[in-house]
């Protein structure tokens, strides 16, 4: 009697448990449904606010070629633990 209430028992824990993945695994699939567009439709530019970026990325830009360049020093994180050269025989 006990066997069989135990068996019963596990049998629907499994189909519990297999409906629970099964749900767990396809909701991924539902997150891509056809026709859903969440990018939208771009707004119309205003051309004043345009004008306003180009300006202002023109600014930057002179900004930037304003910068004298330095030359890149090369960098060795191992410096401090490595060893001296070995003596040349």
């Amino acid at each position: 009697m006990k066997t069989i209430r135990l068996r019963q028992h596990f049998a629907v824990v499994l189909v519990i448990s297999f409906a629970v993945l099964s749900i767990a695994l396809s909701g991924s699939a539902f997150a891509q449904k056809p026709g859903v567009n969440f990018k939208g439709d771009k707004p119309p530019v205003d051309p004043k606010s345009e004008a306003e970026k180009k300006r202002i990325d023109q600014e930057y830009q002179s900004t930037l070629k304003a910068i004298p360049d330095q030359p890149q020093k090369k960098v060795d994180p191992w410096a401090k633990i490595r060893s001296p050269a070995p003596a040349q025989k």
